[in-house]
């Protein structure tokens, strides 16, 4: 109740202004100004900087976790042009957008940080490419260390963590590919961490099941119906799509280029976050490298 009666006191009308003073958290100082129009621009409410822009991090995963909004980023190393690098997650606070807190992945392991999801309990999920990591939040902030605060899975065969989602207590990863046979949501067992941490396993070992996605899927969130909503994006377009629970499209809405994770607060806003306009893809049209708040019944 408390996390509701926060979100609802920090709503504010309207979107930011071309030049960012009305975006929260701290604004880069290589970018002069954010891109004015965007798809379904008349949905976005509040907005905030991606953390540590300046540093060169690149966002990819979101989730809310006791009133504060998480985000994973990685550090392309050993320059921009990699796609790979140092992860740290980011704690956000909902009404300002100044970070609060953070922590980093064990060097080596986590490489991308594509998704967040929040397992209740303190328990947070991150989705890396190959790799799968249970993390308890309080030590994690406390040390700023993931390491020895943590479970991991190491996935092969089907399982990708592109991006990550939880529909309750069901943890939930994705696939991004353009290959639609290989383009699913996957359901993993509800004692995944505990039965293989420090193990490798597959589909058939820790998944109870799946789910046909669109392509180039980036992110996922679930809404208070147990419908998936999942992101897709590249440097030129973004993509919502909301699901019903067989991977049927009950509707599509164009978005923000680079468009990556999702997730709903309690009052059943949508929030989600771009890449673009980062330093790693200062070259695209779009730059819009902002967290920020989705009113979905304003879609279009």
């Amino acid at each position: 109740m408390k996390a509701k009666i926060l979100l609802a006191a920090a709503i504010v009308a309207g979107c930011a202004s071309v030049g960012g003073g009305d975006i929260g958290g701290v604004a880069p100082s290589y970018l002069d100004q954010v891109t004015a129009s965007v798809p379904n621009l008349r949905a976005i409410g509040r907005r905030f900087w991606t953390p540590a822009l300046d540093e060169g991090f690149v966002p990819q995963g979101l989730t809310i976790a006791d009133g504060a909004l998480l985000v994973s980023s990685y550090h392309p190393m050993p320059d921009l042009k990699s796609n790979t690098g140092p992860c740290r997650v980011f704690r956000i606070d909902m009404g300002s957008g100044e970070i609060t807190g953070s922590f980093d992945l064990p060097p080596g392991e986590c490489t991308h940080s594509g998704g967040l999801a929040y397992l209740g309990d303190g328990q947070l999920m991150l989705a890396d490419t190959r790799e799968l990591f249970r993390i308890d939040l309080e030590k994690a902030f406390a040390s700023g260390e993931a390491q020895g605060a943590m479970k991991a899975v190491k996935i092969v065969g089907e399982l990708r963590g592109s991006f990550a989602g939880a529909n309750g207590a069901e943890a939930w990863i994705g696939t991004w590919t353009k290959d639609p046979a290989h383009a699913r949501l996957w359901r993993l067992s509800p004692r995944f961490f505990d039965d293989f941490d420090g193990q490798a396993v597959d589909e058939k070992q820790g998944a109870v099941e799946s789910v046909p996605i669109p392509l180039e899927a980036q992110g996922l969130a679930f809404d208070g119906a147990g419908d998936p909503w999942v992101t897709a994006s590249n440097g030129k377009w973004g993509k919502l799509y909301h699901l019903d629970r067989q991977g049927a499209v009950k509707a599509q809405y164009e978005m923000v280029a680079g468009l990556e994770d999702i997730e709903f607060d309690d009052l059943g806003r949508l929030w989600g976050l771009s890449e673009s306009g980062t330093r790693k893809y200062i070259q695209w049209a779009t730059h819009f490298p902002n967290i920020f708040e989705i009113d979905v019944a304003k879609l279009r």
